[in-house]
């Protein structure tokens, strides 16, 4: 029986697409709601408004759109920055010479995010008393743990537990460096994380929570998606991870991609969670452990950026022709052996799939990692073909 919205919830899915809209850079969008009444000075979690997003993303159109609905240039988020602060941080000068102009100010109290010396997990971040109202989720938000949904200040969040696996005893920690580090990452594309807490022998997530539900899960009802929604999707996931592997000064390796850690969110745009599942374990890598899933073929490194390329062509690959790679039930093959056959270049035997879209996904599937793209490489060409269709009506082979 499906749940019927209060009113609360309603108010939280509108704040939530807002602020997506202002982090993304659409202006349409934004001044559409604002236009129907939503208040430019709405927050999150954290305490960060659409202008803090739009400074720290860059959009500076989208920063003076909300100044001339007289937006707040001085509100602090729970960190006490200001978008002025977070606009230096990124090195958005335009911005800072905007905000400026408008009356904004660096944040008094800030100071330079620095890692504290390692601590107790449960002396820096989320009450456990503070989660309430518990509802289990009809399908869990990843590959890891146990999902809910919960209550915590008043908005609704998904609470994932993660146990100690008994049969294959690992270390399950977040240190304070990797939680702080998690905590500052913002991006249209990738779920929010809000926090943790050792509970016991268990270690407790919190993240945004998204009603769109999971790649799989629409993808099982749609059984394949027309070009454009793949491609709307592939994009989705690309700018996602090429963020994270830009991330300085080590790249965010992913190494779990799969249809059941990609979330739609009310705006119909996937956002990649469990990104931070590889900073978990202290020992061996649990995607290495259980092969099962979408698993890649030569990477023999945990911090491999290339293992993520193979990922997501496998997943563009469902996506566009309503099976797996290795779903031909006469072949009797899984993604670890399909690599070693002879004749291994995917089939698109379903979609109309441009030449250009199909060279793209082999390329994402070379054995040798050295040879296969980055992502943004793969938004070039995502871009490319996604602007062909809009215009022409038909994509560039």
């Amino acid at each position: 029986m499906m749940e019927l919205k209060g009113e609360e919830d309603l108010d939280m899915q509108l704040i939530g697409s807002f602020l997506s809209c202002a982090s993304r850079g659409d202006r349409v969008g934004l001044n559409q709601m604002l236009r129907a009444g939503t208040s430019p000075n709405v927050q999150d979690y954290d305490n960060r408004t659409a202008l803090h997003l739009a400074a720290s993303e860059g959009h500076a159109s989208i920063v003076e759109l909300l100044i001339q609905y007289n937006a707040n240039v001085n509100l602090e988020d729970r960190w006490q920055r200001t978008p002025l602060t977070d606009a230096r941080i990124y090195g958005h000068r335009d911005i800072c010479r905007i905000l400026e102009v408008n009356g904004g100010k660096d944040s008094s109290n800030y100071l330079p995010l620095t890692f504290p010396h390692e601590q107790s997990l449960t002396e820096l971040d989320i009450d456990i008393s503070e989660l309430s109202g518990e509802q289990l989720l009809i399908n869990d938000q990843g590959r890891f743990g146990v999902s809910k949904r919960v209550k915590w200040r008043g908005t609704w969040v998904v609470k994932t537990t993660i146990k100690r696996n008994t049969s294959s005893p690992m270390t399950v920690k977040l240190s304070s460096k990797d939680m702080f580090l998690l905590r500052e990452l913002r991006h249209p594309n990738i779920l929010q994380f809000l926090g943790a807490t050792v509970h016991g022998e268990e270690l407790v997530l919190i993240t945004e929570f998204l009603s769109g539900g999971t790649l799989r899960e629409i993808l099982n009802r749609k059984v394949r998606f027309d070009l454009q929604t793949a491609l709307r999707y592939a994009l989705d996931i690309a700018r996602g991870m090429n963020f994270l592997h830009q991330h300085k000064p080590e790249p965010i390796v992913h190494n779990c991609l799969d249809f059941t850690n990609l979330l739609q969110d009310e705006g119909g745009h996937l956002k990649i969670g469990e990104y931070w599942v590889q900073m978990l374990y202290e020992q061996k890598h649990p995607c290495q452990q259980d092969c099962e899933g979408i698993e890649c073929m030569g990477c023999s490194s945990l911090y491999d950026t290339k293992k993520d390329i193979c990922s997501f062509a496998c997943i563009f690959y469902e996506m566009l022709e309503g099976r797996g790679l290795c779903s031909d039930s006469n072949s009797g093959l899984t993604l670890s052996t399909w690599t070693d056959q002879t004749d291994r270049l995917p089939r698109f035997k379903l979609s109309r799939c441009p030449e250009r879209i199909q060279q793209l996904i082999r390329e994402c599937l070379k054995e040798d990692n050295a040879n296969r793209p980055s992502f943004a490489s793969i938004i070039e060409v995502l871009e490319e073909v996604s602007i062909s269709l809009a215009k022409y009506g038909c994509p560039v082979c």
